[in-house]
């Protein structure tokens, strides 16, 4: 794959079959024009070519130009377990005592060194955007110092409510990673911890993030106080002889905590009823499912279309390689074309970049458009590429495929 990191006196006029602009129409014959780090134009080769003047002009033949993609939930530090885990027919608790004990034999240097693998792959499949979790941040130095862009929550994992948010301090801070707190789950962190983080977030202006209403463990635990998580908790030394179950579901209980606002990104979604879409429709908070984890460790699907009906922000993630057997955006999103026939290929393609883009709270990327930042990729289709747009979209969906360019800044 080529690459060009952009410098300000660089002037490109970039043209392929299709360029893919994701907030407005597939071009046939298009073409993209970048200036300063910034692109200045798009639309059909041939009505703005003879406006770039003085650019260098880049024809990429039978290829599609797309913006770059947001991969905005995932475990880097989790990437060691690679293979490690199988599919567990649907145990979420055996799972995760899976997850834990298999972690605690991880050395320091084979973690680090499978997120650097992890993270080379995202780069080669497109990836320009990242929302990483970890438990240690021993990460965050490879992100800070990376071409990548988005945020690092270093998780909080305390039922018991002792926690002390102090400020995280970094190395080598970079201006492309935001770094914040973010809450596990509504069962592993105590009611008054939950509304500390996000007020930690509120005041720094960042995103609060938490798992929610991934499995039927959790909303037994909620509902009743009882079950495998309770036992879980018990056995962690982590559980709170204080706490009152709720007696509702993750989102109900999230709501009467006022957590849920559009600063709030809630990862998976699966188990949610009528009432639950009602507080989402609401509240505004954004949404990330990573649908293959869900396959994978069997715990349910989030009821996508009912999401995005539902006026809300929702983007993609992959998770870890602990709950998927490849991380990868493009599996994701051929997955979800798969059990979602009634979502256009076009608006998957459009949480894939654009809504990850605004989710991790970056402006100005994931589409192609005059003023945005010009992170784009140049893909070539193993298949004949169509001349109706529906079907140039479907084969990028399916179709094998290769990045062989992209341009980042």
């Amino acid at each position: 794959m080529g690459e060009l990191k952009l410098q300000p006196y660089h002037h490109y006029f970039i043209r392929a079959k299709w360029v893919f602009p994701i907030l407005s129409q597939p071009i046939l014959d298009g073409a993209v024009e970048i200036k300063n780090k910034k692109i200045v134009n798009v639309g059909k080769f041939k009505e703005i070519s003879k406006e770039a003047v003085l650019a260098k002009i880049i024809d990429f033949g039978e290829m599609i130009i797309l913006p770059a993609l947001v991969n905005a939930h995932t475990h880097l530090e989790l990437s060691a377990l690679r293979s490690k885990i199988s599919p567990p027919s649907g145990d979420f608790i055996a799972w995760v005592r899976n997850v834990i004990k298999l972690r605690e034999n991880l050395n320091l240097v084979e973690i680090k060194e499978s997120a650097k693998a992890v993270l080379y792959h995202f780069w080669k499949e497109g990836i320009s955007i990242i929302g990483d979790v970890g438990n240690t941040a021993l990460t965050l130095d490879l992100l800070c110092n990376s071409a990548f862009y988005g945020y690092f929550f270093h998780e909080v994992i305390s039922f018991k409510g002792g926690y002390n948010l102090k400020e995280i301090q970094v190395k080598s801070a970079s201006s492309n990673f935001k770094i914040t707190y973010s809450a596990h789950a509504p069962y592993s962190v105590s009611p008054l911890l939950l509304q500390a983080i996000k007020s930690y977030n509120k005041k720094r202006k960042k995103l609060f993030c938490i798992h929610c209403a991934e499995s039927i463990e959790e909303i037994k635990f909620l509902e009743k106080g009882e079950g495998p998580l309770l036992e879980f908790l018990k056995e962690r030394g982590q559980w709170n002889e204080n706490f009152v179950p709720p007696g509702v579901s993750p989102i109900k209980y999230l709501n009467s905590l006022t957590l849920l606002d559009e600063d709030t990104l809630l990862i998976h979604v699966i188990h949610i009823d009528e009432e639950d879409l009602k507080i989402l429709k609401n509240t505004k908070p954004k949404i990330c499912i990573c649908l293959r984890s869900n396959l994978f460790i069997g715990v349910g699907i989030p009821k996508l279309k009912e999401l995005l009906s539902a006026g809300l922000d929702v983007c993609i993630g992959t998770d870890s390689l602990a709950s998927n057997d490849q991380i990868s955006i493009w599996e994701e999103i051929k997955t979800i074309y798969t059990y979602y026939p009634d979502i256009s290929p076009e608006e998957i393609l459009k949480i894939a970049t654009f809504t990850g883009a605004k989710v991790l709270g970056y402006d100005k990327m994931g589409a192609i458009l005059a003023g945005y930042n010009p992170n784009i990729l140049v893909i070539e289709i193993k298949d004949p590429l169509k001349e109706k747009s529906e079907e140039a979209v479907r084969s990028l969906i399916n179709a094998e495929k290769e990045i062989k360019f992209r341009f980042y800044v």
